[in-house]
C-alpha cells in the first residue's frame, strides 16, 4: 500500500479539529440532558447518557386489564433502573434484557440497556441497543440523543449528525438539541453550519449558556474575536465559576491583542482552579507577550509544579529567564 504524504494544510486542519473538538466536548460535561432527572451520577460527565426513568407503580394501583407479561416487564425494568442508580451495571443489564425478553418493543428498556453498556465501555453493544430503541419507537428522542453523544465521543461525526437530526425532527423546539447538532458540525470542520445551529438554539432559548459558550468558541476559531468575546462574557456572567469559558475568553482577548484583558481572564480562571496547568501556562505566555518576564517566570514555575514534564513550559521558562536577565 502506497502512503501519500500529508500536506501542511492537512496537518493544520487536523490540529484545528482536535483543538476545537476538545474545547467543544467541554459542553458535554454540563449540557442539560433531555431528561436530566433520569441521569445517573456515578459516571464521568462526558460519558453520561440520558435515561428514560419510569416511575414505579405499586401493583395494587395498576389497572387490572394490564397484561401480566407487561407488568413483569415493567418490574424488571424498574429493578434495572434501581441497579443503575446504585452503579450495579451488570445486574441492570440482566434486568433490562429480561424486560425486553417479555416485551420486544420496550424502547425505554433498550435505551437504558444502552446506557448500561456505555458506562461499562461496551460501546458497540450500546450503539446496537440505542438503535433498537429508535427502531421500535421512532420518536424515541432519548435514543437518538444517546446515539449522537456516543458517536461523537467515538469520533463518528457524520453518524452523530444524523442522530441529532433525529432528535430535532421529533422535538424541533428543543434548544439543547441544536447545540448538540452544532457541536457535531463544528467537529466535522463545518464551522459556518455549527454557528447557525448555535444561533438556532439561542433563538429558542436566548439564555442557554451552552449555546453561548459553543458560539464563543466557534467565533474564536474563526478569528471573529469581538463576537467571541461577547458570547463568552455572557457565559461567565451567568456561570462565574466556568473555568473553560474564562480560558477561551483569555485566548480571544490575547489573539485580538488586548493583553491586559487576556491577563485578567486567565487570572480569573486561576482563582477558580489554582492547580490548573493550562491556566498557569497560558498566563505565562500572556505575560511574555507583555514583556513582563518576572511574572512570566512565576507563572511558568507554577505550571511546572503541576506538570514537571511539560517540555514546552520548560522551554518557555528558560526563554523568560534569559530575557529577564538581559533586561537587568
Amino acid at each position: 500500500m502506497k502512503w501519500l504524504p500529508i500536506t501542511q494544510k492537512e496537518v493544520e486542519l487536523r490540529y484545528f479539529r482536535s483543538r476545537y473538538a476538545t474545547e467543544l466536548l467541554v459542553v458535554l460535561s454540563f449540557l442539560p440532558t433531555l431528561f436530566s432527572a433520569c441521569v445517573t451520577d456515578n459516571e464521568p460527565a462526558t460519558n453520561k447518557a440520558v435515561q428514560f426513568q419510569q416511575v414505579e407503580i405499586p401493583p395494587t394501583k395498576r389497572k387490572t386489564q394490564i397484561p401480566n407479561t407487561t407488568m413483569k416487564a415493567e418490574e424488571h425494568y424498574n429493578r434495572g433502573v434501581r441497579y443503575q442508580g446504585q452503579g450495579a451495571q451488570d445486574q441492570a443489564i440482566q434486568e433490562f434484557q429480561a424486560a425486553i425478553g417479555l416485551r420486544l418493543d420496550y424502547a425505554e428498556a433498550y435505551n437504558n440497556l444502552g446506557t448500561a453498556y456505555q458506562s461499562l465501555g461496551r460501546y458497540d453493544q450500546a450503539i446496537k441497543a440505542y438503535q433498537r430503541s429508535v427502531e421500535v419507537k421512532p420518536d424515541m428522542i432519548q435514543g437518538y440523543h444517546n446515539l449522537g453523544n456516543l458517536y461523537l465521543l467515538q469520533g463518528e461525526v457524520d453518524q452523530a449528525i444524523v442522530a441529532y437530526q433525529g432528535v430535532i425532527h421529533f422535538e424541533p423546539k428543543l434548544a439543547v438539541a441544536y447545540v448538540d447538532l452544532g457541536r457535531a458540525y463544528g467537529m466535522s470542520g463545518q464551522l459556518d453550519q455549527a454557528i447557525e445551529e448555535f444561533k438556532n438554539a439561542l433563538n429558542l432559548d436566548p439564555n442557554l449558556v451552552e449555546a453561548h459558550y459553543a458560539l464563543g468558541v466557534s467565533f474564536r476559531h474563526q478569528g471573529i474575536f469581538p463576537l467571541a468575546i461577547e458570547s463568552l462574557q455572557k457565559v461567565v456572567g451567568q456561570r462565574p465559576n466556568f473555568t473553560e469559558a474564562y480560558i477561551n475568553l483569555g485566548y480571544a482577548y490575547r489573539d485580538q491583542g488586548t493583553l491586559e484583558e487576556a491577563t485578567e481572564a486567565f487570572r480569573a480562571a486561576g482563582q477558580i482552579e489554582p492547580n490548573n496547568y493550562r491556566v498557569s501556562h497560558e498566563l505565562g505566555i500572556t505575560y511574555m507577550k507583555q514583556h513582563r518576564y518576572e511574572k512570566a517566570i512565576i507563572a511558568f514555575q507554577k505550571a511546572l509544579k503541576i506538570r514537571p514534564d511539560a517540555v514546552q513550559t520548560q522551554n518557555n521558562l528558560m526563554v523568560a529567564q534569559a530575557r529577564s536577565a538581559k533586561n537587568r
